[in-house]
């Protein structure tokens, strides 16, 4: 089995009102989930995250490596250290995802300064941006980034709304999947924070 990033709605138009869909959803930032949705009626899929469910991406949805990387680095410092991330509700990466559709992946490893550990940033949909947050022990942690999209400084954005959000778990979030797109949502379809 494979992880998505994204439910196709050819998958919902397969399938009568009444029908589960039940995937395991990569939505791009942070961990992955299991995601149970029921084909409603009018056409649409709708159901909520159940429990974690972390796999690697189908091929057809895997990020794509962009061979035109942006060379305009803009170096500084971060204060947020990415590596809490991991002690922090999936909540948080849930809402990373549905208000910048941006996809990280970690690695560590020792170099000429020593350890580091670092997480890579970049957006699919578009190309050139990317950023790399590296951390050292007894460092500051670096920040590089580069392209038209500064794509730490919209994870620290979006980290600050997930806390005035009041910091709501993975438990919380839900999807709706259209002909138009899938939509994450906070507690009601009502509550959209984005695809």
């Amino acid at each position: 089995m494979s992880g998505i990033r994204y439910v196709r709605y050819a998958w919902v138009e397969q399938c009568r009102p009444g029908a589960v869909i039940v995937a395991p959803w990569r939505p791009g930032f942070g961990v992955g989930h299991c995601l149970r949705l029921e084909v409603r009626a009018d056409g649409t899929a709708q159901g909520r995250i159940v429990d974690f469910a972390d796999y690697m991406w189908m091929r057809s949805q895997r990020p794509a490596p962009d061979d035109t990387l942006s060379d305009d680095r803009r170096q500084y410092w971060t204060a947020l250290d990415p590596r809490a991330f991991d002690q922090i509700d999936a909540g948080m990466d849930v809402t990373i995802s549905a208000l910048t559709g941006i996809v990280t992946t970690t690695g560590s490893g020792t170099d000429e300064d020593g350890r580091w550990w670092r997480m890579w940033l970049s957006d699919p949909d578009v190309p050139c941006s990317w950023a790399a947050v590296t951390c050292r022990p007894g460092s500051r942690i670096a920040v590089q980034q580069a392209g038209d999209r500064p794509l730490w400084d919209e994870v620290v954005q979006a980290y600050a709304r997930w806390v005035s959000l009041g910091q709501p778990s993975w438990r919380r979030f839900g999807v709706t999947v259209t002909s138009g797109g899938q939509v994450i949502w906070l507690d009601s379809p009502d509550n959209v924070l984005g695809p």
